[in-house]
């Protein structure tokens, strides 16, 4: 039986990794809306808004930092099984887990990093939006964050989630 606390931290990680995929989606969805926008706009009204392209700049910039912890979390990235193989199954561990602590690495680097561009980026003013060019590396450091989350819940044994099956 499933402690209380387990039952809830399940919940509630289960909360954020919904969140997360709705904020990835709604960020997909804007940004499929404003590139047709964008078309309509050039190619039917002659006169393109100075903010769409970069908008979808910056979408695609917490798209794809938002969507590494997803992917991440349901086992799709590939994995080098041929350099597994060749050890004994108890050498699997060990390789997982080193596995694990390369992504860990690569969650706090990211985060490091994009939290020190942030600040001095944050100083300019994007041309188009007219917003603090620090907001797009929000979006590469709350997905690092979160992939760090994600990291930690798979070395405390969460095992990865399977993918959804395709519909029929």
């Amino acid at each position: 039986m499933i402690g209380p606390v387990r039952h809830s931290m399940r919940k509630l990680f289960g909360t954020i990794d919904r969140g997360v995929e709705l904020l990835v989606a709604a960020i997909f969805g804007a940004m499929v809306l404003i590139g047709f926008l964008q078309v309509f706009s050039r190619f039917v009204l002659n006169k393109t808004p100075s903010w769409s392209e970069e908008i979808q700049i910056f979408g695609h910039i917490w798209l794809v930092f938002l969507a590494i912890p997803i992917a991440y979390r349901r086992g799709a990235h590939f994995t080098v099984e041929a350099i597994r193989r060749q050890y004994s199954l108890g050498m699997h561990k060990v390789f997982d887990l080193m596995v694990e602590f390369l992504w860990a690495g690569f969650a706090v680097v990211t985060a490091w990093y994009s939290y020190r561009v942030s600040l001095v980026a944050g100083r300019s003013v994007s041309p188009g939006l007219e917003i603090p060019m620090s907001y797009p590396y929000y979006g590469m450091i709350i997905g690092s964050v979160y992939l760090l989350l994600v990291v930690l819940r798979r070395v405390c044994g969460e095992p990865p989630e399977s993918p959804p099956e395709p519909a029929a």
